[in-house]
């Protein structure tokens, strides 16, 4: 089931996984070095964040929630194209 915020997240069970969706570089927030490295960090960690994980790393990095969702949902899709799969897809989890 998909939430009504109109990101790429979709809830199961309870938990928030993010669906993986490139977005066009224009609609991507703009970051720092600073961020962009705190966010591949905690990407390399763990590539499905829980709600609770976007606030935190949003909060680390001083961005919004939003802004951390769609990074990770746009970070998701090019690991996937990397891996072979298909980029605009559901969850690696799928």
């Amino acid at each position: 089931m998909q939430n009504g915020h109109g990101t790429g997240l979709l809830v199961s069970n309870g938990l928030t996984v993010i669906n993986a969706q490139l977005s066009p570089p224009h609609q991507l927030p703009r970051m720092a070095e600073d961020q962009l490295k705190a966010l591949e960090d905690n990407f390399q960690k763990n590539r499905n964040p829980s709600d609770l994980d976007i606030t935190i790393i949003a909060a680390e990095v001083g961005l919004s929630e939003t802004a951390v969702m769609r990074w990770f949902e746009h970070r998701l899709a090019r690991w996937r194209q990397q891996q072979g799969l298909p980029a605009n897809s559901g969850s690696v989890n799928e």
